[in-house]
């Protein structure tokens, strides 16, 4: 790239001086950490641009043999897809980040499944939204998953996609040697399900104005023609109602199933729609009312649980409507208690609390989506 100007009032242009980092974790890290799109998401995938969740900064790698967390990668962050997203940044002046950084990437892609689980992902990333004011649920609906999916199912999407190898490994530097592109551009194009990137941040001033042009290398059509023919795997499958059925018979006795049964048929025969979940172990069923909120109301799944999700019911004023007359509805003709923010959260049952009473649930249920669509509050 050369050289970056300023556009000046009067027509001409006034060239900026080009920085050289010389603190990598002041110049490179933090600046990142406050500005995940330069990471550049639209680069990545023009049709559908990756947004990001961080994860954690300095994220422990543990010693396989003692367990003990002995190094670390910069960040790891998940995308919309939940796909972990291993990052790096390195100093040009660093000429590690032509041998022992690529090495160290290659090894994360291939034994993350056995460093981290999903709830890992999952713990850390909760820390981390709190320290930005946040919730967990809210990170993710800023995230905005590709599929209308729980924290839960969300990492657990995550493990999936560690455990297949379906994964990213990014460099971020300020100036990358003609090796490394070499090596990036290489591996990019022989490895199917790992993507193998390069994001130059090129940093200039002006005037006490700094201004950063990240650029992506890595990424050639013949390389995203590799990842497209790649076979997904079965990881994940639809369910259906008899998929789902059979299984709650599978894993629980006779008055549980009788109690899912009767949640279910009482919301189809009240109007409600359900839609399937994608687990590949679990499975679910999501019911909602289209005309009041695009999203569900409340999962049940084929283990018993139950999760009311609050946090999707959201985007307008009388899907909004609908989730605090909802709250007030679980907690005082269902009898269970809600915490103070669970406006976004989605809010996870066992199925000790829930069962006994799911068919007056799911009758409530019926009953208050019946009033919304008469007008009624």
């Amino acid at each position: 790239m050369g050289t970056v100007y300023r556009l000046n009032p009067d027509g001409t242009s006034t060239p900026m001086r080009k920085v050289h980092c010389l603190d990598e974790a002041r110049q490179l890290q933090q600046i990142l950490e406050k500005n995940l799109a330069l990471l550049p998401g639209d680069q990545i995938n023009p049709g559908d641009p990756r947004r990001w969740l961080l994860v954690k900064r300095e994220m422990p790698v543990p010693d396989p043999g003692s367990g003990q967390s002995r190094w670390a990668i910069d960040f790891v962050l998940l995308d919309q897809s939940a796909i972990p997203t291993f990052v790096e940044c390195k100093r040009f002046a660093d000429t590690r980040s032509r041998r022992e950084v690529v090495a160290q990437m290659l090894e994360y892609a291939a034994n993350g499944h056995y460093y981290w689980s999903g709830d890992t992902l999952r713990v850390f990333a909760e820390r981390t939204a709190q320290g930005e004011g946040l919730s967990l649920e809210e990170a993710l609906q800023r995230l905005g998953p590709d599929e209308e999916l729980s924290a839960e199912e969300f990492f657990e999407r995550a493990e999936e996609n560690l455990r297949q190898g379906r994964v990213r490994l990014v460099f971020f530097l300020e100036e990358a040697s003609f090796e490394l592109k070499s090596i990036v551009d290489f591996l990019n194009r022989q490895m199917e399900r790992t993507e193998v990137l390069l994001v130059e941040a090129r940093q200039y001033e002006l005037e006490g104005i700094t201004v950063v042009v990240p650029t992506l290398f890595g990424y050639t059509e013949e390389a995203r023609r590799v990842k497209r023919s790649a076979p997904t795997g079965a990881a994940r499958r639809r369910w259906d109602e008899g998929m789902f059925f059979e299984a709650v018979a599978e894993d629980l006795g006779g008055e549980e199933f009788e109690a899912i049964r009767a949640v279910y048929d009482t919301v189809r025969s009240g109007g409600l729609e359900v839609t399937w979940g994608t687990g590949r172990y679990r499975g679910s069923f999501n019911v909602k009312a289209p005309d009041i909120c695009p999203r569900s109301f409340f999962t049940v799944w084929s283990d018993g649980g139950l999760t009311l999700n609050f946090a999707w019911l959201n985007g307008s004023e009388e899907a909004e409507r609908f989730r605090d007359a909802f709250g007030g509805m679980v907690e005082s003709e269902m009898g269970w208690g809600l915490p103070s923010e669970y406006v976004t959260r989605w809010v996870n049952l066992p199925r000790s609390e829930w069962i006994p009473k799911a068919r007056g649930f799911a009758e409530a249920v019926v009953a208050l989506v019946d009033r919304f669509r008469r007008g009624g509050a």
